[in-house]
């Protein structure tokens, strides 16, 4: 079966098996490299108060009862920090779970998505924008990210981005309705429609109308980045997220098993966050990774990413099926993974599914082998089988799959 991302269509945002285990994978190993950043996990909730996502420069999607989907997820874990009395306090701080975009566009892009991300409080230096193309870099070495880079800017201070949307005034109204409609006025240097991508090329680099200050910042960040071996290219014609980060920007590119590049993790620093909840102004600044684009990327494209079952259990008749279960549990509480057939097929259908679920062992036993207190023990990788006592169960399952 093709992966339900090929060829840039999505069908349903449903994922079979195969599927949900790379993602699944993705998302361990995710959380796995930020804990080892030294993050530590909140769990914010996925609604937010009513105006929340208009202060942040997010869209909206509203419920009945005036609260709105959690949209950004660095935003619910500033929300999350600024209740916990440590607001003002150098902090990292992670999350794991779903965004909501009222307009989903692009590639991969749906209406709700998987996340992990990450913001670093209380640092305003370049060390800490450093870290964290550092630990972009680290999510997309560590699950095997195809052809990952690490894309660095600086969308200057919020001054330098009024000036230079004066300048594009004119370009708003020839961009894409979804671009117009978006409350991120740089949307179109990342959109993929064919309007917007020409725009994109013809329009002025912003890092024209970057300060000095920021310009100082940026070189500050390369520098940091370059002596601590962090590898970024620095594109002075990235562009996103305007209005809510100011000066530095990153972006995690990889390939895509079908030859697309894609972005699979944006962040960046996002100083007014904090003020913009309503909380003390703070520095912040932080980095989303999508689950699903990332493991759009992962190779081989054909790898199995879902933990094989290690017994199967196939049993025909009613008192060799409660056998089964008894057997089952026991298996269980040692810590194997344990599968026992339901249906009422023949042992063809039965091992059938054990190969469909990657058993390492298939243990049967029918009305037969009950009578004479027996199973029959198959090593799925060599199809070898033995008939042995139900004694010895135990022992044979250790030594096959030691």
């Amino acid at each position: 079966m093709a992966p339900w991302y090929c060829h840039g269509v999505l069908p349903t945002s449903d994922a079979g098996p195969d599927e949900a285990a790379k993602v699944r994978f993705v998302g361990r190993r995710a959380f796995a490299v930020f804990r080892a950043h030294g993050y530590r996990e909140l769990i914010p909730t996925a609604l937010e108060p009513a105006g929340h996502n208009a202060r942040i420069g997010a869209p909206t999607m509203a419920l009945p009862d005036g609260s709105e989907l959690r949209a950004d997820g660095m935003a619910a874990l500033a929300r999350a920090h600024s209740l916990s009395g440590k607001r003002g306090q150098f902090a990292r701080r992670m999350m794991s779970g779903l965004l909501f975009d009222a307009a989903p566009a692009g590639r991969l892009r749906l209406g709700s998505y998987e996340v992990t991300c990450g913001v670093i409080f209380g640092s305003a230096g370049p060390a800490a924008d450093a870290e964290v193309g550092a630990l972009a870099l680290a999510l997309g070495a560590d699950p095997g990210l195809s052809e990952a880079e690490l894309v660095v800017s600086t969308v200057g201070d919020p001054g330098d981005q009024q000036r230079y949307l004066t300048a594009i005034a004119e370009l708003r109204g020839l961009q894409c309705d979804r671009c117009q409609a978006s409350p991120d006025p740089l949307r179109f240097f990342s959109c993929d429609e064919e309007g917007c991508r020409a725009l994109a090329a013809a329009a002025p680099a912003l890092r024209e109308f970057v300060s000095t200050p920021a310009l100082k910042h940026h070189e500050a960040v390369l520098a940091t980045m370059e002596a601590a071996g962090i590898v970024a290219r620095d594109d002075v014609r990235l562009a996103f997220g305007g209005g809510r980060y100011a000066r530095t920007i990153v972006e995690l590119r990889a390939r895509a098993t079908d030859g697309a590049t894609l972005a699979v993790a944006r962040g960046g620093r996002r100083d007014g966050l904090l003020a913009a909840l309503g909380s003390a102004a703070s520095p912040a600044v932080g980095l989303t990774l999508g689950l699903v684009r990332a493991a759009a990327c992962v190779t081989p494209a054909d790898a199995s990413f879902e933990p094989g079952c290690e017994i199967f259990i196939a049993a025909q008749g009613t008192a060799a099926r409660a056998w089964a279960f008894r057997a089952a549990a026991a298996e269980r509480a040692r810590g194997f993974r344990v599968d026992v057939d339901l249906g009422d097929g023949g042992w063809a259908e039965q091992l059938s599914r054990a190969d469909e679920v990657h058993a390492r062992v298939v243990v049967l036993c029918g009305e037969g082998e009950r009578k004479n207190g027996e199973v029959q023990v198959r090593n799925m990788r060599t199809r070898e089988t033995r008939r042995i006592g139900e004694g010895e169960l135990t022992s044979e399952l250790k030594r096959l799959l030691r």
